[in-house]
Protein backbone atom coordinates (compact mmCIF):
# COMPACT_ATOMS: atom_id res chain seq x y z
CA UNK A 1 0.00 0.00 0.00
CA UNK A 2 1.38 3.46 -0.86
CA UNK A 3 1.59 6.15 1.78
CA UNK A 4 -1.30 8.28 0.52
CA UNK A 5 -4.02 5.53 0.73
CA UNK A 6 -2.63 4.46 4.08
CA UNK A 7 -2.78 8.03 5.36
CA UNK A 8 -6.32 8.43 4.01
CA UNK A 9 -7.46 5.32 5.93
CA UNK A 10 -5.88 6.61 9.12
CA UNK A 11 -7.58 10.00 8.81
CA UNK A 12 -10.91 8.40 7.90
CA UNK A 13 -10.75 6.05 10.90
CA UNK A 14 -9.86 8.95 13.18
CA UNK A 15 -12.82 10.95 11.90
CA UNK A 16 -15.18 7.98 12.37
CA UNK A 17 -14.03 7.34 15.92
CA UNK A 18 -14.38 11.00 16.81
CA UNK A 19 -18.07 10.88 15.81
CA UNK A 20 -18.63 8.14 18.39
CA UNK A 21 -17.24 10.16 21.29
CA UNK A 22 -19.38 11.25 24.18
CA UNK A 23 -19.80 14.98 23.56
CA UNK A 24 -20.02 15.59 27.27
CA UNK A 25 -16.50 14.18 27.83
CA UNK A 26 -13.49 16.52 27.62
CA UNK A 27 -11.91 16.57 24.17
CA UNK A 28 -8.82 14.35 23.92
CA UNK A 29 -5.70 15.93 22.49
CA UNK A 30 -4.13 13.49 20.02
CA UNK A 31 -1.97 13.23 16.92
CA UNK A 32 -0.72 10.44 14.66
CA UNK A 33 2.88 9.57 13.81
CA UNK A 34 3.79 6.66 11.55
CA UNK A 35 5.82 5.60 8.57
CA UNK A 36 8.30 3.21 7.01
CA UNK A 37 11.95 2.48 7.85
CA UNK A 38 13.93 1.08 4.90
CA UNK A 39 16.96 -1.05 5.85
CA UNK A 40 16.11 -0.76 9.55
CA UNK A 41 18.93 -0.96 12.10
CA UNK A 42 16.58 -2.66 14.56
CA UNK A 43 12.99 -3.91 14.73
CA UNK A 44 11.74 -0.88 16.64
CA UNK A 45 11.97 2.88 16.98
CA UNK A 46 12.15 4.86 20.22
CA UNK A 47 10.16 8.08 20.49
CA UNK A 48 11.50 10.52 23.05
CA UNK A 49 11.43 14.15 24.11
CA UNK A 50 14.32 15.69 25.98
CA UNK A 51 15.78 12.84 28.04
CA UNK A 52 12.36 11.20 28.55
CA UNK A 53 11.41 8.13 26.52
CA UNK A 54 7.80 8.45 25.37
CA UNK A 55 7.42 4.94 23.96
CA UNK A 56 9.04 2.10 22.05
CA UNK A 57 7.19 1.25 18.82
CA UNK A 58 7.87 -2.00 16.97
CA UNK A 59 8.00 -2.33 13.20
CA UNK A 60 5.61 -4.70 11.45
CA UNK A 61 6.56 -7.27 8.80
CA UNK A 62 6.78 -4.47 6.20
CA UNK A 63 9.04 -2.33 8.40
CA UNK A 64 6.21 0.11 9.07
CA UNK A 65 5.06 1.55 12.37
CA UNK A 66 2.26 3.71 13.76
CA UNK A 67 1.83 5.59 16.99
CA UNK A 68 -0.84 7.87 18.45
CA UNK A 69 0.13 10.70 20.76
CA UNK A 70 -2.52 11.30 23.42
CA UNK A 71 -2.84 14.24 25.80
CA UNK A 72 0.52 15.68 24.80
CA UNK A 73 2.04 19.12 24.36
CA UNK A 74 3.05 20.49 20.98
CA UNK A 75 6.77 20.42 20.52
CA UNK A 76 9.91 18.93 19.09
CA UNK A 77 10.11 15.17 19.56
CA UNK A 78 12.71 12.68 18.33
CA UNK A 79 12.71 9.17 16.93
CA UNK A 80 15.68 6.80 17.19
CA UNK A 81 16.03 3.69 15.03
CA UNK A 82 18.78 2.01 17.07
CA UNK A 83 21.56 3.82 15.22
CA UNK A 84 20.57 7.37 14.32
CA UNK A 85 17.97 9.89 15.43
CA UNK A 86 16.16 12.87 13.99
CA UNK A 87 13.60 15.35 15.27
CA UNK A 88 10.05 16.14 14.18
CA UNK A 89 7.63 18.89 15.18
CA UNK A 90 4.13 17.75 16.05
CA UNK A 91 0.95 19.58 17.09
CA UNK A 92 -2.50 18.31 18.19
CA UNK A 93 -4.48 16.87 15.24
CA UNK A 94 -1.36 16.43 13.11
CA UNK A 95 -1.09 13.21 11.14
CA UNK A 96 2.55 12.80 10.11
CA UNK A 97 3.99 10.02 7.99
CA UNK A 98 7.73 9.58 7.49
CA UNK A 99 9.81 7.49 5.14
CA UNK A 100 13.53 7.04 5.75
CA UNK A 101 16.33 4.84 4.40
CA UNK A 102 18.96 4.24 7.08
CA UNK A 103 21.70 4.00 4.43
CA UNK A 104 21.36 7.78 3.97
CA UNK A 105 19.36 8.62 7.04
CA UNK A 106 18.95 12.42 7.06
CA UNK A 107 19.14 12.84 3.29
CA UNK A 108 16.38 10.30 2.62
CA UNK A 109 13.95 11.44 5.33
CA UNK A 110 10.63 12.64 3.87
CA UNK A 111 7.38 13.74 5.50
CA UNK A 112 3.75 13.43 4.36
CA UNK A 113 0.40 14.36 5.85
CA UNK A 114 -0.81 17.06 8.19
CA UNK A 115 2.32 18.74 9.51
CA UNK A 116 4.34 17.83 6.42
CA UNK A 117 5.30 21.33 5.26
CA UNK A 118 6.78 22.55 8.54
CA UNK A 119 8.77 19.37 9.10
CA UNK A 120 10.03 19.30 5.53
CA UNK A 121 11.20 22.89 5.91
CA UNK A 122 13.06 22.07 9.15
CA UNK A 123 14.85 19.00 7.74
CA UNK A 124 15.78 20.94 4.57
CA UNK A 125 17.18 23.74 6.74
CA UNK A 126 19.18 21.18 8.72
CA UNK A 127 20.62 19.65 5.53
CA UNK A 128 21.37 23.06 4.01
CA UNK A 129 23.38 24.00 7.09
CA UNK A 130 25.34 20.74 6.86
CA UNK A 131 26.11 21.37 3.18
CA UNK A 132 27.36 24.86 4.00
CA UNK A 133 29.90 23.68 6.60
CA UNK A 134 32.79 23.62 4.10
CA UNK A 135 31.82 27.03 2.77
CA UNK A 136 31.81 28.49 6.30
CA UNK A 137 35.16 26.83 7.02
CA UNK A 138 36.58 28.43 3.87
CA UNK A 139 35.36 31.95 4.63
CA UNK A 140 36.61 31.57 8.22
CA UNK A 141 40.13 32.00 6.80
CA UNK A 142 39.26 35.55 5.71
CA UNK A 143 39.91 38.70 7.71
CA UNK A 144 37.17 39.34 10.31
CA UNK A 145 35.30 42.04 8.34
CA UNK A 146 35.15 39.99 5.13
CA UNK A 147 34.17 36.88 7.08
CA UNK A 148 31.36 38.74 8.86
CA UNK A 149 30.01 40.14 5.58
CA UNK A 150 29.80 36.75 3.86
CA UNK A 151 28.44 34.95 6.92
CA UNK A 152 25.79 37.65 7.39
CA UNK A 153 24.71 37.21 3.75
CA UNK A 154 24.14 33.48 4.33
CA UNK A 155 22.00 34.29 7.37
CA UNK A 156 19.96 36.99 5.62
CA UNK A 157 19.14 34.69 2.69
CA UNK A 158 17.79 32.08 5.10
CA UNK A 159 15.75 34.65 7.02
CA UNK A 160 14.25 35.90 3.75
CA UNK A 161 13.20 32.37 2.73
CA UNK A 162 11.71 31.80 6.18
CA UNK A 163 9.65 34.99 5.97
CA UNK A 164 8.29 33.94 2.57
CA UNK A 165 7.39 30.49 3.92
CA UNK A 166 5.61 31.74 7.04
CA UNK A 167 3.61 34.26 5.01
CA UNK A 168 2.51 31.69 2.45
CA UNK A 169 1.67 28.79 4.76
CA UNK A 170 0.50 30.51 7.95
CA UNK A 171 3.14 28.64 9.93
CA UNK A 172 2.70 27.93 13.62
CA UNK A 173 4.45 30.10 16.20
CA UNK A 174 6.41 27.09 17.48
CA UNK A 175 7.68 26.26 13.99
CA UNK A 176 8.82 29.85 13.49
CA UNK A 177 10.63 29.73 16.84
CA UNK A 178 12.60 26.61 15.88
CA UNK A 179 13.32 27.70 12.31
CA UNK A 180 14.57 31.14 13.34
CA UNK A 181 16.61 29.62 16.18
CA UNK A 182 18.26 27.28 13.67
CA UNK A 183 19.28 30.22 11.51
CA UNK A 184 20.35 32.51 14.35
CA UNK A 185 22.23 30.02 16.53
CA UNK A 186 24.11 28.48 13.61
CA UNK A 187 25.18 32.03 12.69
CA UNK A 188 26.21 32.70 16.29
CA UNK A 189 28.05 29.36 16.40
CA UNK A 190 30.11 30.26 13.33
CA UNK A 191 31.03 33.62 14.89
CA UNK A 192 32.14 31.91 18.11
CA UNK A 193 34.11 29.31 16.14
CA UNK A 194 36.01 31.87 14.07
CA UNK A 195 38.96 32.36 16.49
CA UNK A 196 39.40 28.58 16.72
CA UNK A 197 39.32 27.71 13.01
CA UNK A 198 41.11 30.71 11.52
CA UNK A 199 44.62 29.40 11.04
CA UNK A 200 46.47 32.71 10.58
CA UNK A 201 47.38 33.39 14.23
CA UNK A 202 47.03 32.05 17.76
CA UNK A 203 43.63 32.33 19.44
CA UNK A 204 44.96 35.08 21.73
CA UNK A 205 46.17 37.17 18.80
CA UNK A 206 42.92 36.68 16.90
CA UNK A 207 40.82 37.77 19.89
CA UNK A 208 42.91 40.92 20.21
CA UNK A 209 42.50 41.71 16.50
CA UNK A 210 38.70 41.36 16.28
CA UNK A 211 36.51 44.43 15.72
CA UNK A 212 34.92 45.73 18.92
CA UNK A 213 31.41 44.79 17.74
CA UNK A 214 32.34 41.28 16.53
CA UNK A 215 30.59 39.60 19.47
CA UNK A 216 27.69 42.06 19.81
CA UNK A 217 25.28 39.21 19.05
CA UNK A 218 25.99 37.89 22.55
CA UNK A 219 23.58 40.53 23.86
CA UNK A 220 20.77 38.55 22.18
CA UNK A 221 21.62 35.18 23.75
CA UNK A 222 18.96 33.63 25.94
CA UNK A 223 20.84 31.25 28.24
CA UNK A 224 17.62 29.86 29.71
CA UNK A 225 15.37 29.12 26.74
CA UNK A 226 13.25 26.19 27.89
CA UNK A 227 11.64 25.75 24.47
CA UNK A 228 15.04 25.32 22.80
CA UNK A 229 16.76 23.34 25.56
CA UNK A 230 16.93 20.16 23.43
CA UNK A 231 17.29 21.82 20.04
CA UNK A 232 20.60 20.83 18.46
CA UNK A 233 21.63 24.27 17.09
CA UNK A 234 20.98 25.89 20.49
CA UNK A 235 22.73 23.17 22.50
CA UNK A 236 25.75 23.11 20.15
CA UNK A 237 26.02 26.88 20.29
CA UNK A 238 25.97 27.06 24.09
CA UNK A 239 28.73 24.45 24.31
CA UNK A 240 30.99 26.35 21.92
CA UNK A 241 30.07 29.71 23.39
CA UNK A 242 31.25 28.71 26.85
CA UNK A 243 34.46 27.27 25.38
CA UNK A 244 35.05 30.68 23.87
CA UNK A 245 34.19 33.05 26.71
CA UNK A 246 36.08 30.80 29.16
CA UNK A 247 39.16 31.03 26.95
CA UNK A 248 38.86 34.82 26.81
CA UNK A 249 38.58 34.88 30.59
CA UNK A 250 41.48 32.46 30.93
CA UNK A 251 43.76 34.64 28.78
CA UNK A 252 43.19 37.54 31.20
CA UNK A 253 44.97 35.80 34.10
CA UNK A 254 47.34 33.33 32.42
CA UNK A 255 50.38 33.39 30.19
CA UNK A 256 48.78 30.99 27.69
CA UNK A 257 48.28 32.21 24.14
CA UNK A 258 46.72 29.11 22.55
CA UNK A 259 43.68 26.97 23.25
CA UNK A 260 44.39 23.99 25.51
CA UNK A 261 41.26 22.06 26.42
CA UNK A 262 43.21 20.06 29.01
CA UNK A 263 44.13 23.12 31.08
CA UNK A 264 42.65 22.80 34.57
CA UNK A 265 42.39 26.58 35.12
CA UNK A 266 40.61 27.03 31.79
CA UNK A 267 38.06 24.34 32.65
CA UNK A 268 37.51 25.80 36.12
CA UNK A 269 36.79 29.15 34.44
CA UNK A 270 34.29 27.44 32.18
CA UNK A 271 32.32 25.84 35.02
CA UNK A 272 32.26 29.18 36.87
CA UNK A 273 30.90 31.05 33.84
CA UNK A 274 28.19 28.44 33.26
CA UNK A 275 27.17 28.76 36.90
CA UNK A 276 27.06 32.56 36.68
CA UNK A 277 25.19 32.95 33.39
CA UNK A 278 22.70 30.05 33.34
CA UNK A 279 19.82 29.90 35.81
CA UNK A 280 17.65 27.21 34.19
CA UNK A 281 18.42 24.08 36.22
CA UNK A 282 18.16 21.61 33.32
CA UNK A 283 20.34 23.62 30.93
CA UNK A 284 22.91 24.47 33.61
CA UNK A 285 23.27 20.91 34.91
CA UNK A 286 23.62 19.49 31.42
CA UNK A 287 26.30 22.01 30.43
CA UNK A 288 28.23 21.42 33.65
CA UNK A 289 28.10 17.64 33.20
CA UNK A 290 29.05 17.77 29.51
CA UNK A 291 32.15 19.84 30.26
CA UNK A 292 33.12 17.81 33.32
CA UNK A 293 33.00 14.53 31.39
CA UNK A 294 34.71 16.09 28.36
CA UNK A 295 37.67 17.13 30.55
CA UNK A 296 37.97 13.74 32.27
CA UNK A 297 37.92 11.90 28.95
CA UNK A 298 40.52 14.22 27.37
CA UNK A 299 42.97 15.01 30.16
CA UNK A 300 45.81 12.69 31.11
CA UNK A 301 46.46 14.67 34.32
CA UNK A 302 44.68 12.37 36.76
CA UNK A 303 45.73 14.58 39.66
CA UNK A 304 43.53 17.40 38.29
CA UNK A 305 40.32 15.36 38.31
CA UNK A 306 39.45 15.87 41.97
CA UNK A 307 39.87 19.65 41.77
CA UNK A 308 37.46 19.94 38.85
CA UNK A 309 35.09 17.41 40.42
CA UNK A 310 34.90 19.53 43.58
CA UNK A 311 33.98 22.60 41.52
CA UNK A 312 31.45 20.59 39.53
CA UNK A 313 29.77 19.18 42.66
CA UNK A 314 29.45 22.69 44.15
CA UNK A 315 27.55 23.93 41.09
CA UNK A 316 25.48 20.97 39.85
CA UNK A 317 22.20 20.00 41.50
CA UNK A 318 21.78 16.75 39.54
CA UNK A 319 22.50 13.80 41.84
CA UNK A 320 22.73 11.30 38.98
CA UNK A 321 25.30 13.44 37.17
CA UNK A 322 27.34 13.79 40.36
CA UNK A 323 27.36 10.02 40.96
CA UNK A 324 28.38 9.29 37.37
CA UNK A 325 31.15 11.88 37.42
CA UNK A 326 32.51 10.53 40.73
CA UNK A 327 32.50 6.96 39.42
CA UNK A 328 34.32 8.06 36.28
CA UNK A 329 36.96 9.93 38.25
CA UNK A 330 37.53 6.93 40.53
CA UNK A 331 37.68 4.66 37.50
CA UNK A 332 40.36 6.74 35.78
CA UNK A 333 42.40 6.83 38.98
CA UNK A 334 42.54 3.04 38.77
CA UNK A 335 43.55 3.38 35.12
CA UNK A 336 46.43 5.74 35.76
CA UNK A 337 49.52 4.99 33.61
CA UNK A 338 51.72 2.48 35.44
CA UNK A 339 48.77 0.65 36.99
CA UNK A 340 48.02 -2.93 35.92
CA UNK A 341 44.81 -3.16 33.89
CA UNK A 342 41.80 -4.50 35.88
CA UNK A 343 41.62 -8.28 35.80
CA UNK A 344 38.38 -8.78 33.89
CA UNK A 345 37.16 -12.00 32.34
CA UNK A 346 36.90 -12.21 28.55
CA UNK A 347 35.40 -14.88 26.31
CA UNK A 348 36.91 -15.97 22.97
CA UNK A 349 35.27 -17.39 19.83
CA UNK A 350 35.32 -20.92 21.34
CA UNK A 351 33.54 -19.80 24.54
CA UNK A 352 36.76 -20.15 26.52
CA UNK A 353 36.90 -17.76 29.48
CA UNK A 354 40.27 -16.17 30.27
CA UNK A 355 41.71 -13.45 32.45
CA UNK A 356 42.45 -10.30 30.46
CA UNK A 357 45.76 -9.90 32.29
CA UNK A 358 46.82 -13.48 31.53
CA UNK A 359 46.34 -12.90 27.81
CA UNK A 360 48.89 -10.08 27.80
CA UNK A 361 52.27 -11.61 26.87
CA UNK A 362 53.70 -8.80 24.75
CA UNK A 363 53.05 -5.06 24.37
CA UNK A 364 49.36 -4.91 23.47
CA UNK A 365 46.78 -2.62 21.94
CA UNK A 366 43.23 -3.20 23.24
CA UNK A 367 40.32 -1.59 21.39
CA UNK A 368 36.53 -1.98 21.59
CA UNK A 369 33.52 -2.13 19.32
CA UNK A 370 29.76 -1.84 19.64
CA UNK A 371 27.20 -3.59 17.42
CA UNK A 372 25.21 -0.33 17.22
CA UNK A 373 28.09 1.51 15.56
CA UNK A 374 28.74 -0.27 12.27
CA UNK A 375 30.97 2.47 10.92
CA UNK A 376 33.32 2.33 13.90
CA UNK A 377 33.31 -1.48 13.73
CA UNK A 378 34.62 -1.34 10.17
CA UNK A 379 37.15 1.50 10.43
CA UNK A 380 38.57 0.36 13.78
CA UNK A 381 39.24 -3.13 12.44
CA UNK A 382 40.77 -1.71 9.27
CA UNK A 383 43.04 0.52 11.34
CA UNK A 384 43.99 -2.39 13.64
CA UNK A 385 44.99 -4.44 10.62
CA UNK A 386 47.15 -1.57 9.39
CA UNK A 387 48.83 -1.11 12.79
CA UNK A 388 49.44 -4.86 13.14
CA UNK A 389 51.27 -4.88 9.82
CA UNK A 390 53.43 -1.86 10.74
CA UNK A 391 54.09 -2.92 14.34
CA UNK A 392 54.33 -6.74 14.51
CA UNK A 393 55.95 -6.40 17.96
CA UNK A 394 52.45 -5.72 19.35
CA UNK A 395 49.47 -7.96 19.94
CA UNK A 396 46.14 -6.34 19.10
CA UNK A 397 42.91 -7.37 20.82
CA UNK A 398 39.37 -6.40 19.85
CA UNK A 399 36.70 -6.67 22.54
CA UNK A 400 32.96 -6.36 21.95
CA UNK A 401 31.06 -4.38 24.61
CA UNK A 402 27.56 -5.82 24.07
CA UNK A 403 25.78 -8.55 26.01
CA UNK A 404 25.73 -11.00 23.10
CA UNK A 405 26.77 -14.62 22.60
CA UNK A 406 29.96 -15.72 20.86
CA UNK A 407 27.80 -17.02 18.03
CA UNK A 408 26.11 -13.66 17.56
CA UNK A 409 29.49 -11.94 17.71
CA UNK A 410 30.90 -14.29 15.08
CA UNK A 411 27.90 -13.69 12.79
CA UNK A 412 28.37 -9.91 12.97
CA UNK A 413 32.09 -10.15 12.22
CA UNK A 414 31.57 -12.56 9.32
CA UNK A 415 28.84 -10.38 7.81
CA UNK A 416 31.36 -7.55 7.79
CA UNK A 417 34.07 -9.76 6.24
CA UNK A 418 36.19 -9.70 9.41
CA UNK A 419 38.03 -12.70 10.82
CA UNK A 420 37.54 -14.08 14.33
CA UNK A 421 41.15 -14.06 15.49
CA UNK A 422 41.97 -12.03 18.60
CA UNK A 423 38.28 -11.22 19.06
CA UNK A 424 36.76 -11.31 22.54
CA UNK A 425 33.73 -10.23 24.50
CA UNK A 426 33.34 -9.48 28.21
CA UNK A 427 31.84 -12.04 30.54
CA UNK A 428 30.33 -9.18 32.56
CA UNK A 429 29.72 -6.24 30.24
CA UNK A 430 28.40 -3.73 32.78
CA UNK A 431 31.30 -4.33 35.15
CA UNK A 432 33.83 -3.99 32.33
CA UNK A 433 32.35 -0.74 31.00
CA UNK A 434 32.47 0.75 34.50
CA UNK A 435 35.96 -0.45 35.45
CA UNK A 436 37.53 0.46 32.10
CA UNK A 437 35.41 3.61 31.52
CA UNK A 438 34.60 2.47 27.99
CA UNK A 439 32.77 5.60 26.96
CA UNK A 440 33.27 6.62 24.25
CA UNK A 441 33.73 3.28 22.51
CA UNK A 442 36.64 4.58 20.39
CA UNK A 443 39.03 4.76 23.36
CA UNK A 444 42.07 2.47 23.18
CA UNK A 445 44.41 1.02 25.81
CA UNK A 446 48.12 0.65 25.18
CA UNK A 447 49.66 -1.90 27.58
CA UNK A 448 53.21 -3.09 28.14
CA UNK A 449 54.14 -6.78 28.28
CA UNK A 450 53.28 -6.93 32.00
CA UNK A 451 49.73 -5.62 31.40
CA UNK A 452 50.64 -2.24 32.86
CA UNK A 453 48.80 0.73 31.39
CA UNK A 454 50.90 2.99 29.17
CA UNK A 455 47.97 5.06 27.90
CA UNK A 456 44.30 4.45 28.83
CA UNK A 457 43.00 7.04 26.33
CA UNK A 458 44.86 6.41 23.10
CA UNK A 459 43.27 7.20 19.74
CA UNK A 460 43.78 4.70 16.92
CA UNK A 461 43.22 7.38 14.29
CA UNK A 462 45.66 9.95 15.68
CA UNK A 463 49.24 9.87 14.43
CA UNK A 464 50.45 10.25 18.03
CA UNK A 465 49.55 6.61 18.70
CA UNK A 466 52.38 5.53 16.41
CA UNK A 467 54.82 7.70 18.35
CA UNK A 468 53.66 5.99 21.54
CA UNK A 469 54.06 2.52 20.02
CA UNK A 470 57.58 3.30 18.83
CA UNK A 471 58.52 4.69 22.25
CA UNK A 472 57.31 1.48 23.91
CA UNK A 473 59.24 -0.71 21.46
CA UNK A 474 62.42 1.26 22.10
CA UNK A 475 62.25 1.03 25.89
Amino acid sequence: MSLRPFLYIVILCSAFLSCKKDTSAPEEVSAFFGGEIINPSSNYIIIYKSSDIIDTVYLDANNRFKYTFKDFDSGLYHFYDGKESQSFLIHPNDSIMIRVNTVEFDESLTFNGIGEKENTYLIDLFLETERQEQEVLKISQLEPEAFEEQLSNIRQQKLKKLKQFTSKHKASELFTTFAKANIDYNYYYSKEAYPFINYSKSEHEIFNGLPEDFFDFRKEIDYNNETLKDYRPYVSFLRFHFNNIALQEHFKHSKDSIYNNQSLDYNLDKLTLIDQKVTDTFIKNRLLYYNMIKFINASKSVDDYDTLLTSFNEKSTNTEHKNKASKLVNSYKRLKPGQVIPDLKVVDKNEKISSLRQLIKRPTIVYFWDVKDRYHLKVSHDRAKELQKKYPEFDIMAININAISSREQADILQRNNLNLNNEYRFENVDKAIELLSIKPVNKVFILDKKARIVNPKANMFDITIEHELLALINQ
